[in-house]
């Protein structure tokens, strides 16, 4: 089935998410998101020390450059040169396994971390999380602290009866603590926001990059210098996704060589269960159709192409979970590498609710 000729010349005309026709090798770095590195801690939000020390080991001996993240940032803003074979680690939450365990790891190699700290557990002393003297013992070592909210909310969530302009004094708030508390206990300003959970929407990105911040979801992929700062991709690793069966192809990945994505916002109505996503490739990609895409997993979707194989709509045969979703989009390329495109969405039962626990899906 062809896609009509008006929906592709829209994609000429709507305003989306821009993205260069082709990216070099030195426009584009692979991000890393941990939480706990701990055996003991749940899996879908865990790797092992042992699995952590795998990761490491396998960058230094293929000859990978493990470079801070906001220098990393700095220079996808800038197009400004990037090695190939770019990494950068992040860890989310600070929870106290950041200190003992990754730390410690990382520095032997001279290694690079970036925590996005939630303050409130931190201020509060909750366990398993580290304390301020730890963050300042990393932070004089070169260890980069982040923002990732005060509460770590689902930010993208209105609460009861609660309308946009409080939604936004709330979340900005949020925000703005955090900017205070690391000024004030580690002497630096956030420049980069981590979305808690990998939640975010249009207007939540808006607020964010408003406030000066570039942010990061969960979804999968390379960041590159014409991707979107509101919410660039970071591989999450977990005990499931960080097996050094995947973790290779992983850090080896390319940006996916569209020039379109649509639709923006991964909020989707309460009664859309099949939302599309349409990609529009660059000029000169002649593998296009070599496209494979999976939902939450799973290899179960349909394909519509225009007639000169440069736009397709990606649609899945089943419908999505109440909760986080995603698309991930592959296409391989040069030398056994694929090139990697993910795509989030966002959906609530039909009476505006949301399952609050986490949702395993594919990364």
């Amino acid at each position: 089935m062809l896609i009509a000729k008006s929906l592709f010349c829209s994609l000429l005309i709507t305003p989306l998410l821009m993205l260069s026709a082709v990216a070099g090798a030195e426009q584009h770095c692979v991000v890393l998101q941990y939480h706990h590195v701990n055996g003991e801690t749940p899996g879908i939000t865990s790797v092992t020390p042992g699995q952590f020390q795998q990761h490491l080991d396998y960058l230094h001996k293929n000859s990978f450059h493990v470079l801070p993240l906001s220098e990393v940032v700095d220079k996808l803003q800038g197009k400004r040169e990037l090695p190939d074979k770019c990494v950068a680690l992040s860890i989310d939450d600070a929870f106290e396994s950041a200190y003992s365990e990754a730390w410690p790891r990382a520095r032997k190699y001279g290694y690079p971390l970036t925590v996005f700290v939630s303050t409130e557990s931190v201020d509060q002393g909750v366990g398993g999380y580290m304390s301020w003297e730890q963050m300042r013992e990393m932070a004089k070592d070169g260890v980069e602290f982040q923002n990732h909210s005060r509460s770590h909310d689902h930010l993208v969530r209105l609460h009861g009866g609660e309308s946009m302009e409080d939604w936004e004094q709330r979340v900005a708030s949020e925000i703005l603590v955090v900017q205070n508390r690391i000024q004030a206990e580690l002497g630096s300003t956030p420049t980069l926001f981590a979305y808690p959970y990998g939640e975010y929407n249009v207007s939540l990105q808006r607020l964010i990059q408003s406030m000066g911040l570039v942010g990061f979801g969960q979804q999968s992929g390379p960041a590159w210098s014409d991707g979107n700062f509101g919410a660039l991709p970071r591989f999450p690793m977990n005990t499931v996704y960080a097996s050094m069966r995947t973790f290779p192809t992983k850090v080896s990945t390319l940006p996916l060589p569209i020039v379109a994505a649509e639709p923006q916002e991964p909020l989707v109505e309460d009664d859309v269960w099949q939302p599309t996503l349409t990609l529009k490739f660059a000029p000169g990609v002649e593998n296009s159709k070599r496209l494979t895409c999976y939902v939450n997993g799973s290899p179960d979707v349909e394909y519509r192409w225009s007639e000169d194989g440069m736009v397709v709509e990606v649609t899945p045969k089943g419908v999505l979970q109440v909760g986080r979703n995603r698309y991930n989009c592959t296409l391989p390329g040069p030398e056994g590498r694929y090139h990697w495109y993910s795509h989030n969405w966002l959906r609530r039962n039909a009476d505006g609710s949301w399952y609050r626990e986490a949702i395993a899906v594919g990364h």
